[in-house]
């Protein structure tokens, strides 16, 4: 019955036609007075919003949309995400008129799953009181994707600080190598003086790779996979035109001269908490630091400045597990929650129910322990509906009771009941458990790593890898073609500002993606994952 009543409205909203159009209204388009500096080009930082239009973007800002193309290169191949950050070119009087809702008093601002009313206020340089009575606010409390109204202070509103091209008199000394050759030099206005951000592209970058190779140690083949995978990724910028100086220090023979670190345009390694801390205390905030491979290792932003995290952490994961539920709910779908009595499952457990109620998820909650295994399918029936699909997240990363929930869904399904299944990454590396139950229940995962080897690029990748070293491409090496490339790319393309651009702009490798956040202290933290399923005809297939 409910998919005829789906039918019968779907072939109603066809005959529509244009009223179906008329109702479709696309998110407002609220123009940023947000400026960057590009090779001498003035452009506004454009966040996009969910349902944005190229061609609602070009008419608030009163370019074209040809120009877009032009300041965005890759937008043809991409088209418009949400989160990512368009370049506006900017002209004086240029943009169109104002978008509804009066954008002079205020601008919105999409409440993201980590912020809370204290970062947001301190983003805008206003109070909590001041945005809570703005928009008539009885609770700090936030949810996700809600829409802040933000005041603009009048001057902040009034002031259009003009564009000068002046030659400075002396150009500023760390920019004497770093710079692209150009026929005029271009003026570094003072920052207190302008709210334009000037970034110079340039055609070199140096960096230190951090590593222990010792040896015969057990991570030795894991640190030369990473190894190679960079040098990989060094190759192939070389052969775009960016040139690359890498300095390559094995951590075996003791902390690397501090000196050379901080002239580097960036630190990538090591991969351990530990001795990443050894490298962080040293530096002391002088050159961003890159942590490559430890997820745990995000603790570090804590007590350190200039920290970049490249691993997106588990509890990303089940941010994610918990908005992959939520796009996926019908009205007759039931959610059930199993975790595993005891205090070894408290932690994903935490992570994923703190994530379920961000996003007002109702659940019902199913606690086990092994031993009781063998009673939980009559418990099952009791939670699990017949009239559409149970989804079964499951928050832990034991192996053996995940072998448990496995066997238990497996009766459910053969009585009847409609399950899909939403599990942590770490499910993969289980070798108990059948790779066939996984695709009978439709395993969903959020994971920080995954390789499509369908794709071109990836293809053309592991050919390469293995003419070039003889052997197969691991999981290490992957993740250091990846980090490495991500971060010369942004360092050519945005010059000593590379660190400002981070945020919001996400970016696939062939492995991992990239997708930052950025702490109060200027530290940032990658979040994206990837979506996995199982699929019931035994493919996997990447979203």
């Amino acid at each position: 019955m409910k998919r005829l009543i789906t039918l019968i409205s779907a072939l109603t909203l066809l005959a529509a036609g244009s009223a179906m159009a008329q109702e479709y209204v696309p998110t407002p388009v609220t123009v940023s007075k947000e400026k960057v500096k590009l090779n001498g080009q003035v452009y506004l930082s454009h966040v996009v919003l969910e349902k944005q239009t190229i061609y609602g973007i070009s008419k608030a800002y009163g370019v074209s949309e040809q120009e877009l193309y032009q300041a965005n290169p890759t937008l043809r191949e991409t088209g418009l995400q949400k989160n990512a950050i368009l370049l506006i070119p900017y002209r004086e009087n240029a943009i169109a008129a104002p978008a509804e809702g009066n954008p002079q008093d205020y601008t919105e601002h999409t409440v993201r799953w980590y912020e809370d009313i204290d970062d947001i206020a301190r983003k805008y340089d206003l109070t909590v009181k001041e945005i809570m009575d703005f928009n008539g606010l009885k609770s700090r409390k936030l949810s996700t994707r809600q829409v802040l109204r933000i005041p603009v202070k009048k001057a902040a509103a009034d002031e259009q600080p003009a564009v000068e091209e002046t030659v400075p008199e002396t150009p500023a000394p760390q920019q004497a190598d770093s710079l692209a050759v150009s026929p005029v030099e271009e003026p570094q206005p003072a920052p207190q003086d302008s709210s334009i951000l000037v970034i110079h592209s340039r055609d070199k970058v140096e960096f230190s790779l951090v590593l222990p190779m010792k040896a015969g140690s057990s991570a030795a083949d894991t640190n030369m996979d990473f190894y190679s995978g960079v040098l990989m990724a060094v190759k192939d910028v070389e052969a775009q035109g960016t040139k690359v100086q890498l300095h390559v220090y094995d951590l075996a023979a003791g902390i690397p001269p501090i000196d050379a670190l901080t002239k580097s345009d960036f630190v990538l390694g090591p991969v351990t908490s530990r001795d990443l801390e050894a490298i962080l205390q040293r530096v002391d905030g002088q050159v961003n630091v890159i942590s490559p491979l430890d997820q745990k290792a995000a603790a570090l932003g804590a007590n350190y400045k200039n920290f970049i995290q490249a691993p997106s952490a588990v509890d990303n994961q089940y941010e994610d597990l918990a908005q992959w539920v939520s796009e996926d709910l019908d009205d007759d779908d039931r959610i059930i929650l199993v975790t595993e009595k005891g205090a070894a499952s408290v932690t994903a457990s935490v992570a994923i129910r703190s994530a379920m109620a961000d996003r007002e998820l109702e659940y019902s909650i199913l606690n086990y322990a092994i031993v009781e295994g063998r009673g939980i399918p009559a418990t099952l029936a009791e939670l699990m509906t017949k009239d559409g699909e149970n989804r079964i997240v499951v928050a832990s990363e034991s192996e053996a009771f995940m072998g448990d929930v496995v066997r238990n869904l497996g009766i459910m399904r053969g009585k009847g009941y409609k399950l899909v299944m939403y599990a942590p990454s770490k499910v993969r590396t289980f070798e108990t458990i059948e790779g066939s139950a996984y695709h009978d229940a439709q395993l969903h995962i959020s994971t920080s790593y995954h390789a499509d080897y369908s794709s071109d690029e990836v293809e053309r990748f592991v050919r390469t890898y293995r003419a070039l070293f003889r052997t197969e491409p691991s999981q290490f090496a992957f993740q250091g073609y990846d980090t490495a490339l991500y971060f010369i790319r942004r360092s050519a393309r945005f010059g000593q500002a590379w660190p400002r651009m981070l945020s919001e702009e996400r970016e696939r490798g062939l492995h991992t993606d990239f997708l930052f956040r950025t702490d109060a202290q200027g530290n940032s933290y990658n979040t994206a994952v990837r979506r996995i399923i199982f699929e019931k005809d035994y493919t996997t297939t990447l979203q």
